[in-house]
C-alpha cells in the first residue's frame, strides 16, 4: 500500500505524524508532501516516512532541469573556474548578484508563466510518477485545507484513469478498506 499525506498548511502536524508513523508500522509506503520543510525541521518523523516538498517534485521536470542547468549549475561552474585566487571575492559577489537579480526574476517572470502554461500538469504528473514505479498511489490522505486545492488538481489529473487513489481527511476516515484496526 502505497499512502501520501498532503500537510501543506502544517497545522495538523500531530495528527500527520501519528498517522504516518501508523501506516509505516503498517507495512504502507509513506511520502509526506509539505509546503516548506523548515517548519516541519524540529518533528521526527517515523523513519520510513519520506517528507519532500511540492517544489522538489516539481522540479524533476525536464524542463525545470534543464532551466536550472541553464541559469544556475553553468554560472555557478564558470564563478567556480573564474573565482580562483585573488578573483574570489569578486566572483562570489557577482554570481550572487547575477542569481538574486537575473537568474531568479527570469525564472519567477519568464520561465515559470511559461513553464504552467505548456504543461499545467506537471506538477500532478510528477508527483504521480514516484508512486506509478511500485503500482500507483492507493490512498490520499489531505490533511489540512490548504492541501484541499491541491489534492483537487491531482485528482483532475488522475480523473478517467482507474487507478486514482482513495482519499480521507485522515486514516480514520478511510473507506472499510483502512491500514489500522480501529
Amino acid at each position: 500500500m502505497q499512502v501520501l499525506f498532503l500537510a501543506l498548511d502544517g497545522s495538523r502536524k500531530r495528527a500527520v505524524l501519528e498517522e504516518s508513523a501508523e501506516a509505516v508500522s503498517n507495512g504502507a509506503r509513506v511520502m509526506v508532501v509539505v509546503s516548506r520543510k523548515k517548519s516541519w525541521d524540529h518533528v521526527e518523523f517515523a523513519p520510513g516516512v519520506v517528507v519532500t516538498t511540492l517544489a522538489a517534485l516539481e522540479a524533476r521536470h525536464l524542463p525545470r532541469r534543464m532551466e536550472h542547468a541553464v541559469l544556475y549549475r553553468a554560472p555557478r561552474a564558470t564563478a567556480r573556474a573564474v573565482g580562483r585566487g585573488p578573483l574570489r571575492g569578486g566572483a562570489r559577489r557577482a554570481l550572487k548578484s547575477y542569481e538574486r537579480g537575473v537568474a531568479g526574476r527570469l525564472h519567477r517572470k519568464l520561465f515559470v508563466p511559461i513553464h504552467r502554461r505548456l504543461w499545467p500538469d506537471a506538477r500532478a504528473r510528477m508527483v504521480r510518477a514516484v508512486f506509478e514505479a511500485r503500482g500507483g498511489l492507493d490512498l490520499l490522505v489531505v490533511s489540512d485545507a490548504l492541501s484541499v486545492p491541491r489534492a483537487v488538481q491531482l485528482l483532475d489529473a488522475w480523473a478517467g484513469d482507474e487507478a486514482a487513489p482513495r482519499v480521507c481527511y485522515g486514516l480514520d476516515y478511510d473507506a472499510p478498506r483502512t491500514l489500522s484496526s480501529r
